[in-house]
């Protein structure tokens, strides 16, 4: 069975390929297959550089958690034009729920104010730029007094999973599934 595979697989290659039905009809005949000469390659003037493997970092390994738990990759990357309001709600708090679990068990997000949106406050002079965003009309050096517009968000904690896999896989964020029958 495996010949008649190979002739099958010839006579395929030949419809598409002149030069290869030329050898095979060669070979069919008996003719000596012409001696191949090695092109001369020219010296390399520096050896190349080796790619370094990728490393796995810790926003892919994140990536790869919201993918397996919550099928946030899936969700972004599902085109959306043919569903529904409803359909597309219907996912997205599937995989909000799912998001929000990962975020509170690896983050344990918390507000960086208590108080609501649009309560007013004061921002001390010098306070730190990654605390407070000040918007709108903006002078002087503070102490500021404005309106909350967004609490902000501060981690409690970060614990993500260390990466165990290969390092061929680093850039992998979910495997392929193979459904086995």
């Amino acid at each position: 069975m495996g010949n008649f595979t190979l002739g099958l697989q010839a006579m395929f290659r030949i419809w598409g390929d002149p030069i290869f039905g030329e050898k095979i009809k060669d070979l069919l005949e008996d003719k000596p297959a012409p001696v191949a000469v090695a092109p001369q390659i020219a010296p390399a003037k520096e050896p190349s550089k080796r790619m370094e493997p990728p490393k796995r970092s810790e926003a892919l390994t994140l990536l790869a958690v919201l993918q397996r738990e919550a099928r946030l990759v899936d969700f972004i990357q599902e085109p959306i034009t043919g569903y529904t309001d409803a359909q597309i709600g219907a996912a997205a708090r599937t995989v909000h729920d799912a998001c929000l679990e990962v975020f509170q068990r690896i983050f344990s997000l918390e507000p960086l104010r208590q108080e609501p949106d649009g309560s007013q406050i004061e921002v001390p002079a010098g306070a730190d730029s990654a605390e407070f965003r000040l918007v709108g009309n903006v002078g002087g050096s503070g102490p500021f007094r404005g309106t909350l517009a967004h609490p902000g968000w501060r981690a409690g904690k970060c614990e993500l999973p260390a990466w165990t896999g290969r390092t061929e896989s680093a850039l992998v964020i979910a495997p392929c599934e193979v459904e086995l029958k």
